[in-house]
């Protein structure tokens, strides 16, 4: 798998008169940041994306300022197929998909806004507020994705609202805080192997179709399992959540050249409520190995057996069912470095520490009072419909860059970062298919005017080639009976 990220990020400064970095944060607050590939940001007072960046920076605006702007992602990836074999057994390959597909370019572009006001209340106090994307992800795979069974399409929006203060305890250090009131919204989607329902068969150790009845799930010939190629049920869950979090800073201006800064922004635990539901809610049935009784005739089966999930009577309905994902955002810590070399030129530098390890799992329980057909599919038991392993780790992510002044209206930049992936190769999933990346970034600042600014930036990502080995897993982390291997 191989894919690549241009960033194009343009902002406007008012000054009033009176992407993304690994795993799913995104870095896109701002493009005089972007100029740099983010680098000494928390150091840097320039505009009113200090807001973001660091506020305790605030108490060095001379005047009201606001910033606005965007940033375009435009990113593609493409999935090159090794090998694939479904939970009977069945192998494809790259060159004999069957009726399935690559996936196509599997990351859409996007467009990040963002929007800040900052103003200095005295000469120690400061305020400001912003709205910004804090986080986000989107891969979207066709609908004849050959590893349908473990992705389709993963969302994650996000939208921050910032009010932030900062205090200036002397001539040399100021503090900041800020309060993160977030919304967030997700979405996870996969195909299931499912079949039109059929009463005859509702109490069979069956094969999917019912043209097999009486044949075992691993006993299909290629014959038979050809009459199922292609035919899968669309299953999805979304839900959204809103959560308070907080962040703390510091500015430390250690001379008049030198300036430290240092911003922490703390985690949040989300939990994503909404409904699990199926595109073909009518005439279903599928196959689980969960040890549901759904009738007497059942009872006869042993633990593991591959039975008809449970329906509805003779109808195969499924109906819609309550869940929620449990998501919980990483916390992090900023440092950076920035030194005026010259009346002209400046050096910035920083790092960056992410918790990743906090996301274990992404995780879809029922939060209905008795198991849900639904759930009884997923054949996880606990509550559980999906279950799929990540065990992310802490990252650092490094930045170095330049800021040169031509001359009164016209500032240059250039910076270069080194941004570590939280994802192992043994736990790459085809839903977030991360990588190391590099960023090489330019940009300028051109003032039109006393009050008006524009900023301009273009980086571009190097991504490593990526592999991915996945598997179906049970709660424990131990690989499932029969999964599919991609």
């Amino acid at each position: 798998m191989n894919h690549h990220v241009l960033v194009a990020a343009i902002s406007v400064a008012v000054i009033a008169p009176t992407v993304m970095a690994s795993g799913y944060k995104l870095n896109e607050q701002g493009a005089s940041g972007a100029g740099n590939a983010y680098a000494g940001r928390a150091a840097v007072v320039e505009d009113a994306t200090v807001v973001f960046y660091n506020p305790a920076g605030m108490v060095k605006l001379k005047q009201a300022e606001i910033t606005i702007g965007g940033s375009y992602i435009d990113a593609t990836g493409r999935f090159e197929l090794e090998g694939y074999t479904n939970g009977a057994g069945k192998t494809y390959s790259a060159e004999d998909m069957g009726p399935y597909s690559d996936g196509g370019d599997f990351i859409p572009s996007a467009m990040i806004p963002y929007a800040y006001f900052a103003t200095p209340i005295n000469e120690d106090f400061a305020a400001g507020f912003g709205i910004f994307v804090p986080f986000g992800t989107n891969t979207d795979y066709s609908n004849d994705f050959v590893g349908g069974g473990f992705a389709d399409q993963t969302q994650l929006t996000s939208l921050e609202f910032q009010p932030a203060f900062a205090y200036r305890l002397n001539k040399q250090l100021s503090l900041g805080f800020g309060l993160d009131i977030t919304y967030m919204q997700g979405l996870l989607s996969k195909q299931v192997d499912t079949v039109p329902y059929n009463e005859s068969l509702k109490f069979l150790n069956g094969g999917e179709n019912p043209r097999h009845a009486g044949v075992g799930y691993a006993e299909l010939t290629d014959t038979q399992w050809a009459d199922n190629e292609g035919f899968n049920n669309h299953y999805e869950v979304s839900g959204d959540d809103w959560q308070l979090g907080y962040n703390l800073s510091l500015m430390w201006d250690i001379n008049s050249d030198i300036t430290l800064g240092v911003s922490y922004r703390s985690e949040m635990e989300f939990k994503l409520k909404g409904d699990s539901e199926f595109a073909q809610k009518e005439d279903v049935v599928g196959l689980t190995q969960f040890p549901v009784q759904v009738d007497p005739a059942q009872q006869h089966l042993p633990a593991g057996t591959y039975i008809i999930a449970p329906v509805d009577g003779a109808t195969g309905s499924v109906p819609d069912q309550a869940t929620e994902v449990p998501l919980t955002t990483p916390q992090s810590l900023t440092v950076s470095y920035a030194h005026q070399l010259t009346d002209k030129l400046q050096l910035v530098a920083g790092s960056t520490w992410t918790q990743w390890s906090v996301f274990e799992s992404f995780d879809v329980i029922s939060t209905a009072s008795t198991p849900g057909m639904i759930e009884n599919l997923g054949g996880l038991g606990e509550g559980y419909i999906g279950h799929i392993e990540e065990n992310w780790h802490d990252t650092i992510a490094v930045a170095v860059g330049a800021n040169y002044k031509l001359n009164d209206d016209w500032l240059v930049r250039a910076g270069y970062a080194n941004d570590q992936s939280p994802v192992s190769n043994t736990y790459r999933t085809a839903r977030v298919p991360d990588n190391d990346r590099e960023w090489l970034s330019a940009g300028f600042n051109y003032r039109i005017n006393q009050n008006f600014d524009v900023d301009f930036a273009f980086s571009y990502l190097f991504f490593q080639d990526t592999e991915i080995t996945e598997y179906e897993r049970e709660l424990d982390g131990s690989i499932s009976e029969k999964s599919p291997e991609l």
